[in-house]
């Protein structure tokens, strides 16, 4: 049953305890029986629904070059906060995955090559940071305004950190700066200050 303490300790997980009762379900495959819990089978559900929100957030785009301004940092920060640290480790995981054998679920398409181009830093980011950000998650810091606020200021300087790395490696560090900071920051600061303020009331759906 796919169900550690980090799990539970997310939102979802919270949500999920509520509403879904703890046993398993038989199904066959390929004429093998194999056990599922409901709550696996969930948890499988939800991550496959995040990595649908962060394909639809890649799409919606101001097509800047070489790095287009998408929700992905807002979505990444939400996913990092409400699904703990397993099941946004999974999600980005899984929409990584996806745009790697080549579906076309990143802002320029797909394919193992895209995380060797301008945004690939960005998208490594965005693992690191849903992982780091679940982790905190899981110790409550997305109940209190304050300690989300801060989780989404780490969240998105890490996001930025890997992003501009690379794109530095590329181009040089003062195109990484010009082209991959200063059109998003502005913006982006926006979304972090709308997802810290969302995160503690979100949070209290599970009261």
């Amino acid at each position: 049953m796919l169900q550690s303490n980090s799990t539970i300790n997310s939102w979802i997980g919270m949500i999920l305890n509520k509403s879904i009762e703890e046993k398993s379900i038989t199904r066959n495959f390929f004429h093998f029986p194999i056990k599922i819990s409901n709550y696996s089978l969930y948890f499988l559900i939800s991550a496959i629904l995040g990595s649908v929100l962060l394909i639809i957030s890649a799409k919606i785009k101001v097509p800047l070059y070489p790095v287009p301004m998408t929700l992905q940092p807002l979505a990444v920060l939400l996913i990092g906060m409400l699904f703990g640290r397993n099941l946004a480790a999974a999600t980005v995981g899984l929409y990584i995955l996806q745009g790697i054998v080549g579906l076309p679920v990143f802002a320029y398409g797909g394919g193992f090559m895209y995380l060797f181009g301008p945004t690939g830093g960005f998208i490594i980011g965005f693992l690191v940071s849903a992982i780091i950000l679940g982790s905190l998650a899981d110790r409550d810091w997305g109940k209190n305004l304050f300690l989300s606020l801060l989780c989404m200021i780490i969240g998105l300087f890490i996001i930025y950190f890997f992003g501009i790395l690379q794109l530095s490696i590329m181009k040089g560090f003062d195109f990484a700066i010009i082209k991959g900071f200063f059109p998003f920051i502005i913006g982006d600061l926006y979304k972090l200050l709308l997802a810290g303020l969302l995160i503690p009331q979100i949070w209290k759906l599970t009261k």
